[in-house]
């Protein structure tokens, strides 16, 4: 782990990340020392760090210390940059931001092409406000919904805001596939609009296949063909969901097979 470049575990009591959750965080698949969405989540970050007025790393520099920490293999990298320890209560102050790099394995859950079971989580997503689409530390309501889909005995689940609108999966986007056409939710208001994701609708688009961007409730998916959810680590599919069961083999295979390439793991 490192801590603004020093191997380090200890992160300072006062700093506005532990304090407030001020700050944002990026979830990266390394392949040897290698990102192959790096770019994407460098241009979301910086993003995020100017709508809330953090000075953004320097991405050089981050990618140098991430290849310190990443092997040979598959590696997920987590940075995390809070606004640091100056300020008084909610004021924050001037002064440098603090980074913090750690990695772990790569999640199995990610990587396989069996389906799984989602829960319809009953915990909502907040709608509107400065933070909505930016990937913040304030992650109680994925917390919150991660237990409940726990309790189920799911891995995942599917996301709602509050008028009951459909979002994302608890740490994923939500696609799913009707009669030849994509949908995938609108983030205008809340929820976080993945890298991958928008992957997804790159390779949708030049593949000519009908993208639509929705607002709709869950029961939407009682139609669907496929269902599948898209992290910074690949594609899962879904078999089951609040009861509806879908077709793993309607998972688009142009974009199976990109995404495959991407993270070459064809």
């Amino acid at each position: 782990m490192l801590i603004n470049g020093r191997n380090s575990e200890c992160l300072p009591v006062l700093d506005r990340g532990l304090q407030y959750g001020d700050g944002l965080f990026e979830t990266i698949a390394f392949i040897g020392d290698e990102a192959p969405l790096w770019e994407r989540h460098m241009a979301r970050l910086i993003h995020g760090c100017e709508t809330l007025g953090i000075t953004p790393p320097d991405t050089a520099l981050l990618l140098g210390e991430a290849r310190t920490l990443v092997g040979e293999g598959r590696t997920i990298l987590k940075i995390i940059v809070t606004r640091g320890q100056q300020g008084r209560g909610y004021f924050p102050g001037e002064g440098e931001p603090t980074r913090l790099l750690y990695t772990r394995p790569w999640s199995p859950v990610h990587q396989g092409s069996e389906g799984i079971r989602a829960h319809l989580c009953r915990t909502r997503l907040a709608r509107g406000g400065v933070l909505a689409g930016l990937k913040t530390l304030n992650r109680l309501e994925q917390v919150m919904a991660a237990r409940e889909a726990a309790a189920a005995g799911c891995s995942e689940g599917v996301l709602c805001d509050a008028d009951g609108f459909l979002v994302e999966g608890i740490m994923s986007n939500l696609f799913w596939f009707v009669r030849g056409g994509l949908f995938t939710p609108d983030l205008q208001q809340c929820g976080v609009a993945g890298v991958m994701r928008a992957f997804v609708l790159d390779v949708a688009s030049r593949a000519g296949m009908p993208v639509r961007i929705v607002r709709e409730k869950a029961d939407v998916l009682e139609q669907a063909d496929g269902v599948f959810l898209t992290s910074a680590t690949g594609l899962v599919p879904v078999s089951e969901c609040d009861g509806n069961q879908f077709d793993i083999r309607a998972v688009p295979i142009e974009i199976r097979a990109a995404i495959n390439r991407l993270l070459m793991a064809e």
